[in-house]
């Protein structure tokens, strides 16, 4: 049988349902707590001084309102209705006090869910970036670069992470943020109830970053329910986002792709891989990739140049004064870079460019001098052989072995020495799959030096020195520069051709170059770059595509005897036209004595006479 409920019951379930409401509903019961002792008192102020009403019942009660809000009797009032007066100056203090004490725990409670970051942003045309990792400093660094130029600019962050901690963790890492406002929500970018409060629907690009400490498996799947999130909510669906991803496992990116729709999915590790072997291969080269990415320094523009519509591409690498083409967007949207010489320019090609800034892209004026007398067209021999040395281990370690097998000759050797113990199954599986590499695999702990002694490392044309990816960042760094000490002290000064090192962690990038190794490969931060420069223009994601395939044009650092007679004096412009008669283009060259510590110059005026130089940056498609 169902129990009975009582009318007290009852009545008590609707009181505690209304004082459950909060602020809202403990005020509500203040005013009729009030109102009722307001209707009291003027009621006893009745029965017990008939006269005070003087024929004027709203009077008497606007008086007792005015009373038991301004804590204050009428000096004027009887000994007879004092009493009442009193009980009316109580009541007005209790709930006065109680008034006061609801505001500003409402208003506490207000300030705090501000601080938490729960409301909802109102921006449009902002970037968003979804996740929270170390690469966020590298994304919001060269965000604020990139809105530089732009009167509103806002970056809005969505992550698991308390706000002020963010706020705080961002301002000490990058400081000012220039014209580009900063806005942290609080909230999980796999719930669509908090995508929706970053208005993603009115957003410039998206970007989805993967957690920091989580397996490659695990942040892909981060990734993956992260666009399913942004391309199926019923808030978002059906609506043009630019959706900008990267994935750790290649295996990971085609499912990626499915769950983001037209959202672009990068391939973290195999780039990675791939700039880590042009490095090795190339010393400086990972100086000219980081200036080609980042806002800082010169940038890749797509432009219309209607005066070179019907010319050949040829004609169009001298007509700029201070912009380097590279190639040509063609109209269907694919990317060439360094299309053959007569390619002809049609209607609806934009040429693609290096430049400092947009403004600087411009026609020269007057035709640039070309010195044929200094220009040389140097054979290269053929490929030898070349002997690698990997020390340490990571998952783009066979990835890396694999990107190598294109590249060397063969005949090529390529030897690992780690302590890790899934690199010798690893090793095992490449084996048949490599075409022109003979491996081998030794155990041993790369900080030992006894293990680097045994080696004859100056006996290699290439040193790769990898991050554990199975140690947290700082100690996975922390061995390779150990290792690194070792190695410097051991060659002294003697081979080999090239050494690189992968690290985790930026800041340690700077305490590596004590060791005077010759160049530095963060993968991830690479990999922050190219998103971010995709997320302001996503047909560079064609460009970089171009880049990284071993079939289409790459970025090679060769030796200037090839185009130039030794000790000419000659401008950048006879440089261009020198490596264009090879079929390549020229974006700078390197000094080997340079002060800075590199030597790389890209883009230089064409008019500006050189320097003495000893390699030509040039894109090559051999």
């Amino acid at each position: 049988m169902a129990r009975r409920v009582t009318l007290r019951a009852r009545m008590r379930y609707w009181f505690d349902n209304t004082m459950s409401r909060g602020t809202t509903g403990l005020i509500g019961w203040l005013a009729v707590a009030s109102f009722g002792l307001v209707l009291l008192v003027t009621v006893a102020i009745e029965i017990v001084d008939p006269s005070a009403m003087n024929g004027d019942p709203l009077r008497v009660l606007w008086s007792t309102f005015v009373t038991a809000f301004s804590l204050s009797a009428p000096t004027e009032a009887d000994w007879v209705v004092l009493p009442m007066w009193f009980v009316l100056a109580l009541g007005g203090i209790f709930v006065a006090s109680a008034l006061i004490g609801l505001l500003t725990s409402g208003i506490n409670r207000r300030l705090e869910q501000l601080r938490k970051g729960r409301s909802a942003v109102l921006e449009r045309d902002h970037t968003v970036v979804l996740g929270w990792s170390d690469q966020i400093y590298t994304v919001i660094t060269e965000m604020v670069e990139a809105n530089a130029s732009r009167r509103r600019a806002a970056v809005v962050v969505l992550a698991e992470q308390d706000k002020v901690t963010m706020e705080d963790r961002v301002e000490h890492r990058i400081g000012d943020t220039g014209r580009t406002r900063l806005i942290f929500r609080t909230g999980s970018p796999l719930d669509l109830k908090d995508l929706e409060m970053v208005n993603l629907n009115e957003a410039r690009s998206i970007i989805v970053l993967a957690p920091d400490g989580a397996s490659a498996e695990d942040a892909d799947a981060y990734v993956l329910k992260t666009l399913l999130a942004i391309n199926k909510g019923p808030a978002f669906r059906g609506r043009p986002h630019h959706v900008v991803a990267a994935v750790r496992d290649s295996r990971n990116r085609a499912v990626a792709k499915l769950a983001g729709g037209d959202a672009i999915v990068l391939d973290g590790d195999d780039i990675g891989a791939r700039l880590i072997v042009q490095t090795a291969r190339q010393s400086k080269l990972s100086v000219v990739y980081h200036d080609l990415f980042d806002f800082g320094g010169d940038e890749i523009y797509m432009t219309v140049e209607p005066a070179l519509v019907g010319r050949p591409f040829a004609q169009a690498l001298l007509a700029y004064q201070q912009c380097c083409p590279l190639g040509l967007l063609l109209a269907d949207g694919k990317t060439v870079l360094n299309p053959p010489p007569g390619t002809m320019i049609s209607p609806g090609d934009r040429i693609v460019l290096l430049a400092r800034d947009d403004s600087m892209i411009s026609l020269a004026s007057t035709p640039f001098a070309v010195d044929d007398t200094a220009i040389v067209h140097g054979v290269r021999g053929p490929a030898a052989p070349e002997s690698t040395l990997i020390l340490g281990w990571n998952r783009r370690a066979a990835r890396i072995v694999e990107q190598l097998d294109v590249y060397v000759a063969a005949g090529s050797t390529v030897d690992v020495v780690t302590d890790r113990a899934d690199a010798t199954p690893a090793v095992g599986r490449l084996v048949p799959r490599l075409r022109r590499l003979t491996i081998r695999s030794k155990a041993g702990d790369t900080r030992d030096r006894g293990v680097l002694e045994t080696l004859d490392v100056a006996s290699y044309h290439n040193v790769i020195v990898l991050s554990d990816d199975d140690l947290d960042a700082l100690t996975a760094d922390s061995r390779v520069l150990v290792t690194l000490l070792h190695l410097r002290d051991i060659l002294a000064g003697r081979g080999p051709g090239s050494i690189v090192s992968e690290m985790r962690d930026d800041r340690d990038r700077a305490l590596a170059q004590l060791t005077k190794a010759d160049d530095f490969v963060v993968s991830e931060q690479l990999v922050s770059l190219l998103m971010t420069q995709i997320s302001e223009n996503r047909h560079l994601e064609s460009v970089f595509a171009d880049l990284f395939d071993a079939d289409g044009a790459e970025i090679y650092i060769r030796p200037a005897s090839y185009y130039l007679r030794a000790g000419a004096t000659i401008t950048f412009a006879t440089v261009v036209a020198s490596a264009a008669r090879r079929g390549e283009v020229a974006i700078g060259y390197r000094v080997s004595d340079s002060g800075d510590g590199h030597g790389v110059v890209l883009n230089p005026d064409k008019n500006q006479v050189m320097p003495p130089v000893d390699r030509v940056i040039v894109l090559s498609s051999s």
